[in-house]
């Protein structure tokens, strides 16, 4: 049996969040807002990029489980995403279209991670560990 293509299985998240709270995402994730998001990206000069407010909300969701098959089995989508992951998020989950471009991630990841407001992990032998250990790994996050 064939896995569903990534675009599938974010389009049936975001139906079956639908049906269960009546919207795609709910109004904040880890009692963040989008709004909020919006203010300290604002704050830091950062604010008015779409794609990075919708990227820091998406690196909030600890509802979703992680979109890595291999990764540990209580794992969330905070807990890693593929730049791949982030452009279904994005497009699929926040904003009911197709993924986004990926090849914007200089404009919406390198922001975050310069200053240090995220961190490159990658999944390795079942676990998230920090930096990037295995050069252009489809398992980098």
């Amino acid at each position: 049996m064939t896995r569903a293509k990534l675009e599938d299985r974010l389009a049936e998240i975001r139906r079956q969040r639908e049906a269960a709270i009546g919207q795609p995402m709910p109004a904040s994730l880890q009692g963040v807002s989008k709004a909020r998001t919006t203010t300290v990206l604002t704050a830091l000069s950062l604010g008015l990029n779409a794609e990075l407010i919708d990227c820091v909300f998406a690196l909030l969701d600890d509802q979703m489980p992680t979109l890595f098959v291999k990764a540990p089995k209580d794992a969330t989508f905070s807990d890693g995403a593929s730049t791949a992951h982030l452009c279904c998020h994005i497009g699929i989950l926040q904003r009911g279209g197709g993924k986004i471009d990926r090849e914007g991630r200089d404009h919406w990841i390198k922001p975050l991670r310069d200053p240090g407001g995220i961190e490159a992990v990658t999944l390795d032998k079942y676990e998230f560990v920090p930096g990037r250990i295995i050069a252009k790994s489809p398992n980098s996050s």
